[in-house]
């Protein structure tokens, strides 16, 4: 069979996915950096602020990081993205590859110390 370019099969889930992972991401980006704040805030209320950053937070702050460079894809779909954007897009890229790295290496510490 075949596909003309008036076949909805070929653009129709592409175009569902892109606009869902749009939608999703700045609410995603914002309940992963809730959950990294709530872990730090208990910990500080334990009395131990550094507690908190284990490999988990830091796969949290990683993801939430991503989600918020993936934003800029959502405000390029209703206007043009403006240059601080653009730039605070490249700064989320970068946090979230230095987040990474910091989980790796808590991990590598934890397994090392105990």
């Amino acid at each position: 069979m075949i596909l003309s370019s008036e076949d909805a099969g070929i653009w129709i889930l592409p175009v569902v996915f892109l606009l869902g992972a749009a939608i999703a991401a700045p609410v995603v980006c914002l309940l992963l950096a809730g959950r990294v704040a709530l872990r730090v805030a208990r910990s500080a209320a334990a009395g131990d602020a550094w507690r908190a950053l284990t490999p988990g937070t830091w796969l949290c702050a990683a993801g939430s990081a991503a989600c918020a460079a993936g934003c800029r894809f959502t405000v390029s779909l209703f206007t043009a993205p403006a240059d601080w954007l653009l730039s605070l897009t490249l700064v989320c890229g970068c946090f979230a590859l230095a987040a990474v790295a910091m989980a790796a290496l808590t991990a590598a510490l934890n397994k090392h110390l105990r």
